[in-house]
């Protein structure tokens, strides 16, 4: 359309020949500029404007303009002028119905993805026994990978909190094959170790080499004592008196190398014990000086907060987080307390 009305501009003395590259490279240059913008290439753009400008101001010159309009030119720029305008708005009708269609199915999937998330990750708030469960998982995107359980067996139970490598929903499909296989792997009742050693085998084959979990559980319910077990994650931190200890032990992430085992540890469990265990996406949350929280600032609150309920200490570390930075990551926290003494044997 462009040719035909620099043709107009010019009352119809462009060379035929000129006239028609104009037509051409007209469209192609708008075209060659939707290519590079969508998503924004800046090379490609460049490129794109030296190209035109270098059209425009060099290709013109190579001819030379006629005196006079030749019978019907302008009429024919009209026409071609009609003729190209229906030509790009069927052009362009097709393409916004086509990206729309896509739009449509893809935000139809991931509103399906995000309700499934919701279901696999619900908050958790229950007691059993003499212990009281707290947890809550918030997703930075539609999707996240970030998984916060507890699963009860036989008067013992197992909170734990995962966090898998990468964002969305390939992600988000890996922490409910994860979830699904620790669930049904927990029934066996065997130690935290085994557990994910067989997880560990089962998720190794169906996710990609760059996948992985990193996971911290706690299992108890009978006796003075507690297991624990860190892969690859952030410490379990646990609350006693006014103290924060970090409880941890070096080992890899789950599903990040073949032949990989994995071991626990009991720790004791006092009544008025915490335990809180985190994800990395709720201490690493930027301040405008690039400043993160940090894992200080998380033993901070547990330590001046431990006597308080579970619900007021973690309003309190979401409200720290939403108040020093905008949330990059998925943010899961678990908070267990023991409420009182349990009996050998129980």
């Amino acid at each position: 359309m462009l040719g035909f009305a620099l043709d107009i501009l010019t009352r119809g003395r462009q060379p035929v020949t000129l006239l028609v590259l104009n037509v051409i490279f007209s469209g192609l240059i708008a075209v060659g500029y939707a290519i590079v913008s969508m998503p924004m290439r800046r090379w490609g753009y460049v490129a794109m404007v030296t190209g035109h400008f270098t059209y425009v101001f060099v290709i013109p010159r190579l001819f030379s303009f006629l005196p006079a309009a030749p019978p019907g030119r302008l009429t024919l720029d009209a026409v071609g002028i009609i003729v190209t305008v229906a030509i790009g708005y069927t052009c362009f009708l097709r393409f916004i119905s086509g990206t729309a269609t896509s739009l449509l199915r893809a935000q139809a999937e991931i509103a399906l993805a995000r309700d499934i998330h919701r279901v696999l990750v619900p908050a958790i708030e229950r007691r059993i026994g003499d212990f009281e469960f707290l947890g809550w998982s918030l997703a930075s995107g539609d999707v996240g990978g970030d998984l916060v359980d507890l699963v009860e067996q036989d008067g013992t139970w197992l909170g734990y909190v995962a966090d898998v490598s990468g964002h969305g929903v390939g992600p988000g499909v890996v922490m409910g094959m994860f979830k699904s296989a620790l669930r049904m792997r927990a029934r066996a009742g065997n130690s935290i170790a085994s557990l994910l050693d067989d997880v560990h085998a089962v998720l190794m084959p169906l996710k990609q080499s760059n996948t992985f979990v990193t996971v911290a559980c706690v299992r108890g319910g009978k006796g003075p004592e507690v297991e624990c077990a860190v892969a690859g994650h952030l410490p379990i931190l646990r609350v006693r008196n006014g103290r924060v200890d970090e409880v941890t032990c070096p080992q890899l992430a789950v599903g990040m190398f073949d032949e990989t085992t994995f071991a626990s540890s009991s720790i004791e469990c006092l009544p008025g014990d915490l335990f809180a265990l985190l994800t990395d996406g709720l201490i690493e949350v930027f301040n405008d000086q690039r400043d993160d929280l940090g894992f200080d600032w998380a033993k901070n609150v547990l330590k001046s907060s431990a006597d308080q309920p579970l619900a007021a200490i973690a309003n309190r570390m979401l409200a720290d987080a939403r108040a020093h930075g905008r949330q990059i990551d998925d943010q899961t926290l678990l908070l267990i307390r023991r409420t009182a003494q349990i009996c050998e044997g129980v």
